[in-house]
């Protein structure tokens, strides 16, 4: 297959730098920092395509690298709630319109962002209120927490953009934060791995796809080696901090975006 360089494709590499920064640090939300870019150079599908495909080789070698502290048990709830929406996600990822999906999911992350943002950095550092963590779990607590997995596994599997509502329910699920981070790590290697396959079942490895790929490959490792390392010297409530903040920016960009674009 011929390889084409294009500009854009070079700047689109050098973005996931910082995108795959965040995804070595949190666990999640490359494909989503990048979706408003490659959805553009590329088109949406092929650019989902693109998306998922770049997040292969470094989430086999975060999985494998930290396959001893993952929390096998959630993911394996996580895995099984989400995988029949990631199927009919694939079914509609040609039918339905994708900033629209976008307008919700970005809506609903945001308010959740928003909360918890309240709660780790206002109120204990503007507040100077005692941070505490819930205790009690009640049942709309775990109506929320389901909703979302079960959601986030249609939007994936549509738009590879489920990563901050699984996100929700790991958060609450999985409480140490390199566990977490490698949880989620194997929820992606499980889940865009059929993801994969459906994309190029589907025609969207083109040319332009796999070139797009192979600029921005050795940057994206960049990130995440840097990512990872910067994990290890936080601890568990800055680390909370940083993933509130990134669904904020996550969730709030993909709502601005989508809903100018939809209006």
């Amino acid at each position: 297959m011929d390889f084409i360089f294009n500009i854009e494709y070079l700047w689109l590499g050098l973005y996931q730098v910082f995108a795959f920064f965040i995804q070595g640090v949190t666990g999640f939300g490359c494909t989503v920092l990048s979706a408003p870019f490659h959805s553009v150079v590329l088109g949406p599908a092929v650019g989902t395509a693109w998306a998922t495909l770049l997040c292969a080789p470094t989430l086999w070698f975060l999985g494998f690298k930290e396959i001893k502290n993952v929390a096998w048990k959630d993911l394996g709830k996580i895995v099984l709630l989400c995988a029949p929406g990631v199927i009919l996600g694939n079914m509609l990822l040609k039918e339905v319109d994708p900033n629209l999906a976008k307008v919700v999911i970005g809506g609903i992350v945001t308010f959740i962002a928003l909360m918890n943002i309240y709660k780790t950095i206002i109120a204990p550092l503007v507040l100077k209120k005692e941070y505490t963590e819930d205790i009690i779990d009640t049942p709309a607590k775990k109506a929320v927490r389901y909703g979302a997995l079960i959601l986030g596994g249609v939007v994936h599997g549509a738009f590879t953009i489920g990563g901050p509502l699984i996100t929700v329910y790991t958060l609450e699920a999985v409480k140490d934060k390199e566990k977490f981070r490698n949880t989620m790590t194997w929820v992606w290697i499980v889940l865009n791995t059929y993801n994969s396959i459906s994309h190029y079942n589907s025609g969207y490895y083109t040319t332009e796809m796999y070139s797009a790929f192979i600029i921005a490959l050795p940057l994206a490792l960049i990130g995440l080696v840097i990512g990872m390392k910067c994990l290890s010297k936080i601890d568990k409530i800055t680390f909370l901090r940083v993933v509130y903040v990134v669904l904020l920016i996550v969730g709030g960009n993909m709502f601005y975006s989508s809903l100018l674009a939809f209006i």
